[in-house]
């Protein structure tokens, strides 16, 4: 097949990061050769080298890959997201409202719209810092905690507070949130968004507070 050489151009969301806007690029070549410049107007200009199919898969790849930094950039100018757009660029799947509660308990307004679409006004990095943190902790307790619910309470709680998802559910046992099931797993005793209400009221009094009380769980610290 004939090789062809081809000349685009696309406009890329101002203050992207130069690396990561090189590595999405890179990412999105099916082309043996390839020439990437951007011009002082943020106008990106890309030389591809290739067979025809290559070149043209390449750019169509290309204009997603940077149509999802726009969705990102978005966000400081409108306040909405897409849930794909961060899955893409965290590379791990989440809950998307595991993100919601955490945003919230950190003291961000959120929600999720329809077409999976997040409003907020945190900003970029903490959106991105929260997802990637509730991805790891889903997959630090897939099998120890029984139940999508019960996983997303102890994401939100552990990434919003930063801190260990082990402590979070020896704690929400202490709160009177969590129980053991037949199979040694822990399971949510209540409705999942009341528990998140009642761990967070635990761990802005301090974790320790639970067990000072005597354990039962039911004091005014973990009050619904």
């Amino acid at each position: 097949m004939p090789v062809v050489k081809r000349l685009y151009t696309i406009r890329a969301p101002p203050g992207v990061d130069l690396e990561k806007l090189n590595e999405r690029i890179r990412e999105a070549l099916r082309v043996p050769y390839a020439e990437i410049h951007i011009d002082k107007d943020g106008r990106l200009r890309i030389m591809l080298v290739g067979i025809e199919a290559d070149v043209r898969e390449s750019w169509f790849r290309i204009k997603n890959a940077i149509s999802e930094l726009w969705e990102l950039y978005n966000l400081s100018k409108k306040g909405e997201v897409s849930i794909d757009a961060i899955v893409k660029e965290v590379r791990r799947t989440f809950p998307p409202q595991a993100l919601v509660e955490a945003l919230k308990l950190r003291g961000y307004e959120a929600e999720l719209l329809e077409g999976n679409i997040l409003r907020t006004n945190a900003p970029l990095s903490v959106v991105l810092e929260l997802a990637s943190r509730i991805a790891e902790v889903i997959d630090e307790v897939k099998f120890d905690v029984k139940g999508t619910a019960a996983k997303r309470v102890v994401a939100a709680v552990a990434a919003a507070f930063d801190i260990p998802p082990f402590e979070v559910l020896e704690v929400g046992k202490k709160a009177d949130v969590f129980q053991e099931d037949e199979d040694g797993k822990l399971a949510l005793k209540r409705e999942w968004r009341q528990a998140i209400r009642r761990l967070a009221v635990v761990f802005r009094a301090g974790a320790g507070s639970v067990e000072d009380r005597g354990g039962e769980g039911e004091g005014e610290q973990v009050r619904d």
